[in-house]
């Protein structure tokens, strides 16, 4: 599955808004997608080099939500992006940064990449015990093993029926090694195999993880833009 070939900027980026969070029927945002839910963004902007699509909160009213949609033009204006929602409740925090998805060929991954299933979670146990409980919901589940402990993970940290969002952790002791990106490779590959499109979205100030990106080879396809406030 290439998802560039077969799907427009646009297409990936209303899968990864499906992805991250719970909507409901008029597509309004409900909450994160994770088992324990959480608290979904005011405003969501998905920037793509072909358009872009705006998510709200379900609690927005329609005039705020349409006054946000008048805002909401490129280039943006986020300062008053941010005075818009604060009409609402108190803004906690704001997030931009790249969407990638991932090449129809990303390589081999390195021997010493392990799928942890559930006999395997002894090689949590070291750097990533609190992984352990909740194994099931983040699988796939890759990491770079050295003697029998995982120093490096990449996992789902949302999942839904088209997309699954990386999640990647490395222990800070083995950091700057190259051992992410490795288990990066495997998780995509087994996220592919299950009829999903991986994705892989980070920060602009992720200085690290969009390091990875790019020994990865991946290709941007848009920017993700989220206030959230005060619960």
């Amino acid at each position: 599955m290439n998802p560039i070939s077969n799907l427009s900027p646009m297409d990936m980026m209303k899968i990864q808004a499906d992805t991250l969070y719970t909507m409901d029927d008029q597509q309004r945002l409900l909450s994160i997608n994770e088992p324990d839910g959480g608290q979904a963004p005011a405003l969501f902007i998905g920037m793509t080099s072909v358009g872009q699509c705006s998510y709200y909160h379900e609690q927005l009213s329609s005039t705020l939500i349409e006054e946000l949609g008048c805002d909401t033009k490129l280039p943006l204006d986020i300062a008053k992006l941010i005075q818009r929602v604060e009409t609402f409740k108190p803004v906690k925090s704001v997030w931009m940064g790249p969407a990638y998805a991932f090449p129809e060929k990303c390589g081999e991954w390195h021997p010493n990449v392990q799928l942890i299933e559930s006999h395997r979670t002894f090689l949590l146990e070291e750097h990533f015990p609190d992984l352990i409980e909740r194994l099931h919901e983040k699988m796939p589940v890759a990491a770079y093993v050295i003697e029998n402990s995982a120093v490096a993970v990449c996992c789902s940290a949302r999942v839904s029926k088209q997309g699954a969002e990386a999640s990647l952790y490395t222990a800070p002791n083995f950091r700057g090694q190259g051992y992410a990106a490795e288990a990066v490779k495997c998780w995509q590959y087994h996220v592919k195999e299950s009829g999903r499109i991986p994705i892989y979205s980070t920060s602009w100030d992720n200085i690290a993880s969009q390091i990875v990106a790019h020994k990865l080879g991946l290709i941007q396809f848009g920017m993700d833009f989220s206030i959230t406030t005060s619960s």
